[in-house]
């Protein structure tokens, strides 16, 4: 799949794959905001803000990250955040190797 161009909320058209992959973004990411949070938003900011450091803390390859894009079930349908394998892979591919 090559995505290469989307309607942006304005109406007008996204002209490369910088701006593509930042009105997918946009979209599917609200902005974060601790004015709306419920008791699982609390719980889960209170969890993800205490560091994680173990001795055997490492950043994930390349392919493992694509290892794990690749189990997805491409027919399953997407979650709550709509996020699909296809997006997924389509992220992986045109982001530059870390």
């Amino acid at each position: 799949m090559t995505l290469t161009m989307l309607q942006k909320p304005d109406g007008s058209r996204t002209t490369n794959i910088d701006e593509t992959s930042q009105t997918v973004m946009d979209l599917l990411i609200p902005e974060d905001s601790t004015q709306d949070d419920t008791i699982q938003h609390k719980n889960m900011r209170r969890l993800t803000a205490q560091p994680i450091d173990t001795a055997n803390d490492r950043e994930f390859t390349q392919d493992e990250v694509r290892q794990t894009i690749d189990s997805f079930n491409p027919r399953k349908t997407p979650g709550l955040d709509g996020i699909t394998r296809e997006i997924l892979t389509f992220f992986f591919k045109a982001s530059p190797k870390r």
